[in-house]
């Protein structure tokens, strides 16, 4: 084997020799990455009556009914906020595409990526006086080198994944959200009505 060549970019490049570094984090802990995909095509009707929320987004039990302070007036556009959600399911859903894709390509690649199964070619001869040659295909030097690399980088790669896949599921809920806003907002509106005018008329 030749020597490594050093790059100008990689101020600390992995030695498989340094073991000094080999208890500290050994553990990543759960690195299983989520498979992602999105459940709506398009976002369900405001018409349809909003389901009852029993916990807010930071996992906290919501404000029981009643104890909320008045609102004050506002509007709301229900049609551009549909339009806006099924703007984020498109966006999401090209996301959770190239999240899968990244996904099997990386876990599918693992136990070759780094040249764990690197192989090099040795010429034998068969015999002294003769030209006779053939090739016989052995384990290179980057095979141990590379396993460990492998041992360290794919737990990282994976957790990497995790948090990519997390992050994608947070975008999931919070378009959940917003839609079902949109859904208690056009409820809200649909029991809205005008109090029946007192029993001896309207005066003014």
């Amino acid at each position: 084997m030749t020597d490594p060549v050093k790059s100008p970019y990689d101020r600390h490049p992995f030695d498989p020799n340094d073991h000094s570094h080999d208890n500290e984090n050994s553990n990543p802990g759960n690195t299983t990455s989520p498979h992602l995909n999105v459940a709506w095509e398009r976002h369900i009707s405001f018409n349809t009556p909003p389901k009852e929320i029993t916990e807010d987004a930071s996992g906290m039990p919501g404000a029981p009914p009643g104890s909320e302070p008045d609102a004050e007036d506002f509007s709301i556009n229900l049609q551009r906020v549909g339009t806006q959600v099924d703007s984020m399911l498109g966006v999401s859903r090209e996301l959770v595409t190239e999240y899968e894709t990244l996904r099997a390509k990386v876990l599918g690649s693992e136990s070759t990526v780094f040249g764990q199964n690197t192989h090099a070619r040795a010429q034998t001869y068969q015999g002294y006086t003769t030209f006779d040659s053939g090739y016989s295909d052995q384990p290179s030097g980057w095979v141990a080198p590379a396993k460990d690399f492998a041992a360290k980088m794919n737990p990282a790669q994976e957790k990497t994944l995790q948090s990519i896949g997390a992050a994608l599921e947070l975008v999931g809920e919070y378009i959940a959200l917003v839609n079902h806003s949109g859904q208690i907002y056009a409820q809200a509106d649909r029991s809205s009505y005008f109090p029946d005018p007192p029993p001896k008329g309207v005066t003014g």
